[in-house]
């Protein structure tokens, strides 16, 4: 055998064993499970899967569905729309404010999300600025409390006490532990000025120990941790062993928009809470990682990225020399996302979607949150479709991945 022959051998052999589960995992089906709706949380246990729509007023609202549901459009249920026991804020307010980013406690009892503050400060920045109030929705956090709910929404039990006079409030991304007895958060500490720094915000990481019983629940031994040098930070999920995944923006501060170059980091914790080390699985300041969940075994991570457009961290520079530090519409008319597979030591190992590939008539598609089925073998995800032309969200739809 010629030498270049055994080395293109062995590099290929190489590359299997560095990446076994690229033999092992096919993608046997990518299939709409419903449309206009946001996915929000989905327990495995139970087979409930919450997703978000807005009602006749604008307002999002939680919906639950079994995931093996034949017509979910059917068989869906408002479970915000009747809330019937409120504890530390008045009960009318549940169907009147958004909600939503839920997560789900392991006993599938219940689920902790966020809820935006009445009468917060976007209903009256809408009117010299349209779209404010879409900074009070979820998936953006601002001027948000977290509450913790019962699995049927008939009880609401607030869990942080920012008022309508705390202008810079927010929450983001909470998430239970594998264990249930700890959370962690975003916490919103400051605006988006200037944009090209903070185009999110400015946040910091927040865990806490929870005692989850009934209307006695309550957080206590609350963490802040130091935001270093970076402005985002969402917790994506924890593993059993009590890391967390952590989409941030750190080390790129002097980068124009810092928290759309975030990358995936593993985090561990001392036993006292104080994190111990923060492990970069994605490290790239030239593409956005994000939303990123730990399969059941825990050996591969699912991930949304845009790592196949070679071309995004110039056209962000390009924006930033037109825009400097003034707001840019160049994020959402210019970010597509798939998703992704990779190991724990950040390999990727599987493209899973190609969504970015077909044709969505004047729109693009990104790829939203995740979760996955005990047996490793389905994936429930959002997709978001935004105008090519002004950015704006046009549609929003959940799929289901079959894997084998």
């Amino acid at each position: 055998m010629k030498p270049w022959v055994k080395m293109l051998v062995f590099c290929i052999l190489s590359f299997f064993v560095s990446f076994p589960y690229a033999l092992a995992i096919n993608v046997a089906s990518v299939e709409k499970f419903l449309d206009n709706a946001a996915f929000d949380a989905w327990d495995p246990n139970s087979n409930d899967l919450l997703f978000l729509r807005k009602d006749e007023k604008g307002v999002l609202q939680i919906f639950k569905v079994r995931e093996n549901s034949i017509n979910p459009e059917s068989d869906k249920v408002c479970i915000s729309c009747n809330a019937q026991r409120a504890v530390g804020f008045k009960l009318s307010t549940v169907p009147l404010i958004h909600k939503g980013a839920s997560d789900w406690h392991p006993s599938g009892e219940w689920f902790i999300t966020q809820g935006e503050i009445p009468d917060n400060i976007s209903w009256k920045q809408e009117k010299r600025i349209p779209g404010a109030r879409l900074n009070a929705e979820p998936e953006t956090g601002w001027w948000n409390n977290l509450f913790l709910v019962s699995k049927d929404g008939k009880i609401w039990i607030e869990l942080t006490k920012f008022t309508n006079h705390d202008i810079n409030s927010g929450i983001l991304s909470p998430t239970f532990s594998k264990d249930g007895k700890m959370i962690a958060w975003a916490e919103r500490i400051g605006g988006s000025r200037p944009f090209d720094q903070y185009p999110n915000g400015r946040w910091l990481l927040k865990t806490a120990k929870i005692h989850v019983n009934g209307e006695d629940t309550r957080i206590y031994d609350i963490k802040v941790h130091p935001p270093q040098d970076g402005a985002t930070f969402k917790p994506q999920g924890w593993s059993s062993d009590g890391k967390l995944l952590l989409a941030t923006d750190i080390g790129y501060g002097e980068l124009p928009y810092p928290g759309y170059r975030a990358d995936i980091y593993e985090v561990r914790f001392d036993p006292d809470g104080t994190i111990k080390n923060m492990k970069n699985l994605t490290g790239s300041k030239d593409f956005l990682e994000h939303y990123a969940s730990y399969s059941p075994d825990e050996k591969l991570i699912a991930f949304t990225t845009n790592n196949f457009d070679p071309q995004y961290e110039k056209r962000m520079n390009d924006a930033w020399k037109k825009d400097g530090p003034r707001f840019s519409h160049f994020i959402v008319r210019n970010l597509f996302t798939d998703l992704f597979l990779m190991d724990r030591d950040g390999k990727i190992v599987k493209r899973i979607t190609n969504f970015v590939d077909q044709e969505w008539k004047g729109t693009h598609p990104i790829v939203a949150k995740n979760a996955w089925s005990k047996d490793g073998k389905t994936i429930i995800l959002g997709l978001v479709l935004r105008s090519n032309i002004t950015g704006k969200k046009e549609g929003e739809m959940i799929y289901r991945i079959r894997l084998e």
